[in-house]
């Protein structure tokens, strides 16, 4: 539902959770996420262009630049661990928040004819950073994108949202099938490989995935855009707490 009201995918609410109550390994649940993405967006870009609103101008100019830096941080996840990254990008998501929050309070209109010239370089530095962090965390790209499109480029927030989940569409499909080849690859202690679980627990998620995107893909069409941006305004400092508060407990805990 978070995804398909904010573009922003479920996966950073959806990988903590699933380490507390399934505990399968992270590759295993980046997989998964990865999968669940796609479907998140793919179902969001059909509600929004069956409703017409459909805008590729933009997100064609992000896609390729976020193709290539996905495989770069697919192939990064396998070999680092970036506690202190996830706990940047969660003070990032902080603020990006708090910016919000001050714009709204103040009453500030949304966009208001202020939109900048996307054209080149902008939109490929937008979608670098969306595809690296998306195949590094595994997660998805829009939680990255929005923010960016947000306070570099002054989109109103719905054509934020839609671009994100353009933009999502092709990135997700790209992460998903690199992660699965990686997980193909990488056998498991009691025999077969990696691929195997994460495609149960994807398949798992998939028909809620379906059905909560489109709910919140509609919601989004019916409400107005400021409402939009406090839902965006909510989610963020949690989808931080989420990401960040593992990285901290295990740095207060100490070394064992």
């Amino acid at each position: 539902m978070i995804g398909g009201l904010l573009g922003v995918g479920g996966s950073i609410g959806f990988i903590p959770l699933a380490t507390i109550f399934l505990a399968p390994d992270k590759q295993q649940l980046q997989g998964a996420a990865m999968v669940a993405n796609f479907v998140v967006a793919l179902t969001a870009w059909r509600r929004y262009r069956r409703a017409g609103t459909v805008d590729w101008a933009l997100a064609r100019r992000i896609v390729p630049a976020a193709l290539v830096a996905v495989l770069a941080g697919v192939a990064t996840s396998l070999f680092v661990e970036a506690p202190a990254f996830r706990v940047l990008f969660a003070a990032f998501l902080f603020a990006i928040a708090a910016r919000e929050f001050v714009l709204l309070a103040r009453g500030a209109p949304d966009g208001n004819g202020s939109e900048r010239d996307l054209r080149a370089p902008l939109p490929a530095v937008i979608g670098t950073v969306m595809g690296y962090l998306s195949g590094l965390l595994g997660i998805g790209g829009g939680v990255v994108g929005i923010p960016l499109m947000r306070a570099w480029g002054k989109l109103e927030m719905k054509r934020a949202v839609v671009t994100s989940v353009c933009t999502m569409v092709p990135l997700t499909a790209m992460g998903a099938a690199t992660k699965a080849i990686t997980l193909a690859r990488t056998p498991l202690d009691g025999g077969g490989n990696a691929l195997v679980p994460a495609l149960a627990i994807a398949a798992c998620l998939v028909p809620t995935a379906v059905a909560g995107s489109w709910l919140g893909a509609t919601i989004n069409l019916r409400i107005t855009g400021r409402a939009v941006r406090w839902a965006l305004t909510t989610y963020l400092p949690i989808a931080a707490g989420w990401m960040a508060w593992p990285v901290l407990q295990q740095w207060l805990a100490g070394p064992k």
